[in-house]
């Protein structure tokens, strides 16, 4: 008897744990958190938004970082910022996949609703306290954010915000 898995066991088990929050405005040139990290610390092996509200035809960037809870750590960058001057629904975003010897690197916004580069693979070892986005204006719209991430430390995990 051959036992065929289901794809969201397959996922989780090369992308361990998926998180989605509901839909989130964009914060009006300020940060905004996404998602708390608490109990340790998470690699994050993919970080996703779709535009659920279309976002105002305006100049407009975001970014993605990381915000330590306590410690001496400074805040620190995940995605630098990325254009979503006019994102349309359906339109998807990613974290680009990070390396030791890069620097963080820009948003990826697509410009098909159905196709967008998905970086497997460890994007980030991230510690307790939150993953925040950035925008440099205040436009409309909004987008639904979704994290995958596998627990470093023991009793390490990630809520939605």
């Amino acid at each position: 008897m051959s036992v065929t898995p289901k794809l969201s066991e397959l996922l989780a088990a090369y992308y361990g744990v998926q998180v989605t929050g509901g839909a989130k405005t964009l914060p009006a040139t300020t940060t905004g958190h996404l998602f708390t990290v608490s109990g340790g610390r998470v690699l994050v092996t993919s970080l996703t938004g779709v535009v659920t509200t279309a976002i105002q035809a305006q100049a407009c960037t975001v970014s993605l970082g990381v915000t330590p809870t306590g410690g001496s750590a400074g805040n620190a960058a995940l995605a630098t910022a990325t254009s979503v001057n006019g994102a349309a629904v359906g339109q998807n975003v990613s974290m680009p996949a990070l390396s030791a010897a890069s620097a963080p690197q820009a948003l990826v916004v697509s410009a098909l609703a159905l196709a967008i580069p998905f970086n497997p693979g460890g994007i980030a070892l991230v510690g307790a306290g939150t993953i925040d986005w950035t925008t440099s204006a205040t436009n409309t719209g909004a987008v639904t954010w979704s994290l995958t991430y596998i627990p470093y430390d023991a009793g390490a995990a990630v809520t939605a915000l």
